[in-house]
């Protein structure tokens, strides 16, 4: 099976807080400790990560083709080996899709492509003890056709199949940042709106219910997961992935939520 885990993975900097410390969002930090598990159990041999907050690239998706990848935030460092093969292949069958792909290359052999907090959040409390995975990061702009974000997901399978790999599937997302009239982007009921709809589609298992939703819904709940959860419904076209909804909370302004989509065997 070429995708054998997935997830939805939130990146607020709180998750990194120590088990017994006390913190507002407990229920995540449990979840990101179960999802773990799952993935270290699900056995794969290399990472592909959705980032919102990466290198964006007007009407395209971006893929990292380095050697390497390097973060670091606070007292977090974190070094990953990129799976070129496996980035190669996706950006070619995607290419071969008429997907908008920018491959992110460096002049320099050594140097190595930035990551951001919401890759080295999610691999930090996703991987430890297995993050020299091979990794792949992503970030899809927000103007890409959705039809396009859904072939992102299926030229993922596609590439994972032609070279044997055994994919795990992060989907990195903060959901709406709208909860709190103190915060950063004020206050909008879409927010919790959105929040509660991403979760009832995990829920039901029915994650293409997110393509009839109106184009201006994620904007408008101030949501950075809407763009990346739809390479998610292009993977379940091809690998039957059942959806477990884990935990949902929202950090002062912006909503958490930890799923997973695991095989039968898991």
């Amino acid at each position: 099976m070429p995708v054998v885990y997935a997830c939805i993975a939130p990146h607020g900097g709180n998750l990194l807080l120590g088990e017994t410390t006390p913190g507002p969002v407990p229920g995540c930090r449990r979840a990101m400790h179960c999802m773990r598990q799952s993935l270290e159990a699900a056995r794969p041999d290399c990472i592909a990560i959705l980032t919102p907050h990466g290198f964006g690239v007007e009407g395209s998706i971006t893929i990292g083709m380095t050697e390497t990848g390097y973060g670091e935030l606070d007292d977090l460092k974190f070094e990953v080996q990129t799976d070129l093969a496996l980035a190669s292949a996706w950006a070619d069958l995607a290419a071969e899709r008429g997907i908008p792909v920018t491959p992110l290359v460096s002049g320099d052999p050594g140097e190595a492509l930035p990551l951001d907090w919401g890759v080295t959040i999610p691999l930090a409390l996703l991987t430890p003890g297995s993050h020299t995975l091979p990794t792949v990061v992503a970030c899809p702009a927000r103007d890409v056709a959705r039809a396009d974000l859904v072939g992102w997901g299926e030229a993922l399978v596609e590439a994972a199949e032609s070279l044997g790999r055994r994919v795990a599937l992060i989907i990195s997302a903060d959901q709406g940042h709208g909860h709190a009239a103190d915060g950063p982007y004020g206050f909008t009921p879409a927010s919790a709106l959105y929040d509660s709809a991403m979760q009832d589609a995990i829920e039901a298992n029915d994650l293409a219910r997110l393509l009839t939703w109106p184009e201006e819904s994620a904007e408008t709940a101030l949501a950075d997961s809407y763009w990346q959860t739809l390479a998610l419904v292009g993977v379940q076209k091809h690998v039957s992935l059942q959806a477990h909804f884990l935990a949902y909370e929202v950090d002062h302004y912006f909503g958490l939520l930890c799923a997973e989509f695991k095989t039968a065997a898991l």
